[in-house]
């Protein structure tokens, strides 16, 4: 077996090698323009100021002194008989369904006794200031608590677990929602990623850089219920891929071929 045809074997190695080769470190930085004491203005959002929207999922906890009172308006409390019981029924998706309070496309929740009232449109704060008044008019020294559950984002593209996200704080970034998700892989196109966001309007599309700086200041950084965060795959990925599989397997053959020739010599 000639010495020629080994090494024109070990160059074709070499070669696809380097094509599947993983990016730069440097491409696999977050906003590597930004230096390490600037500092730049971001346009916050928080589900303080969110307006409500159908379709949202409310926990509404009315507490008092009557164990019926408060079971009436937390029967899941009354089941579980504890806070754990409580928290229990709400730590899943199936579960903040069944037990929260959904508004429904005229814009209204329906409460016992009290019936529907009107919540589109208005912020988690402005609820609740309504159900004071109307939880004052039928009981005596009631405290209401409202929250807002259907806090979810939408993470896909080339993350390294795509999916639903729920998010248990008044607000979220995009980089936090990315990190939820796992993070991204080696195939990421950093470069281009997109958020995508329901308004009053219409949805638009916002367009992201996560290696810019311009991230922090973008009304994409600071993410909205709803949000679709989509990261486009690196353009060679498939070539990537493909070349590391044909590589493994020409290395195989070439160790084959070189200690084939070594035995025959």
């Amino acid at each position: 077996m000639s010495r020629m045809f080994v090494r024109s074997i070990l160059r074709c190695v070499l070669l696809l090698l380097v094509l599947s080769s993983c990016k730069s470190n440097e491409e696999l930085i977050y906003m590597r323009n930004l230096s390490e004491e600037e500092s730049i203005q971001t346009t916050s959002f928080s589900t303080d100021s969110y307006l409500l929207r159908s379709g949202d999922n409310l926990y509404i906890n009315v507490s008092s002194m009557s164990p019926e009172v408060t079971g009436l308006f937390n029967p899941q409390a009354a089941a579980g008989n504890t806070s754990g019981g409580t928290a229990q029924a709400f730590n899943s998706v199936a579960g903040q369904y069944l037990n929260g309070y959904q508004v429904d496309s005229k814009g209204n929740i329906e409460l016992p006794i009290v019936g529907k009232v009107a919540v589109v449109g208005k912020t988690i704060a402005e609820v609740k200031s309504d159900l004071d008044g109307v939880m004052a008019e039928y009981f005596k020294e009631v405290t209401v608590t409202v929250k807002l559950m259907s806090f979810k984002v939408t993470v896909m593209g080339e993350v390294a677990r795509p999916g639903l996200i729920f998010m248990y704080n008044n607000t979220c970034t995009v980089l936090e929602a990315i990190s939820e998700a796992g993070g991204t892989t080696d195939y990421s196109r950093l470069k281009r990623a997109l958020v995508v966001r329901e308004t009053s309007e219409g949805v638009v599309n916002i367009k992201v850089d996560l290696t810019d700086k311009s991230l922090l200041s973008s009304s994409a950084y600071y993410l909205h219920p709803g949000d679709v965060v989509y990261v486009w795959p690196d353009r060679y990925k498939n070539t990537r891929l493909n070349a590391s599989l044909y590589a493994l397997m020409l290395s195989t053959i070439s160790t084959m071929i070189v200690v084939l020739s070594f035995l025959n010599n």
